[in-house]
């Protein structure tokens, strides 16, 4: 084991810089990802929100919402709201808010490597459909 490395401080300062190093490459493979997607999937299936959930099952943090990646390859949390229609037509619109992620980067990680999965198996679909 390399000498420094049983430093604790140097440890761990080694280690937040391995992090962000990983954090921007998988920044740049995301980005690659969704803008070669094309067309982006609808959210849901719906065609007025261009938007691919990542969910991270247990490993969600509670204190986020509905995590999507969007076209532009950037992480958001996405919240809709129900708006009902004008009186006596009734009917519900439907209001898409999208507020861009900044994440730490040991949680940008998780959320970066969950999303590149399922962006893979999208191009994958595509192509074996093709």
């Amino acid at each position: 084991m390399e000498q420094y490395l049983t430093d604790p401080w140097r440890a761990s300062v080694l280690a937040g810089a391995v992090v962000e190093r990983t954090a921007q490459e998988l920044r740049e493979i995301l980005s690659m990802l969704a803008t070669t997607l094309d067309p982006f999937p609808g959210f849901e299936g719906l065609q007025t929100l261009q938007a691919v959930e990542i969910d991270l099952g247990n490993f969600t943090n509670p204190d986020l919402g509905c995590v999507v990646v969007g076209p532009d390859g950037l992480l958001y949390e996405l919240v809709l709201r129900a708006i009902p229609g004008p009186i006596g037509v009734g009917g519900i619109d439907q209001l898409d808010e999208l507020t861009e992620l900044d994440l730490e980067p040991p949680m940008y990680v998780l959320y970066a490597h969950h999303a590149i999965l399922q962006l893979g198996k999208i191009h994958q679909q595509r192509r074996s459909s093709a």
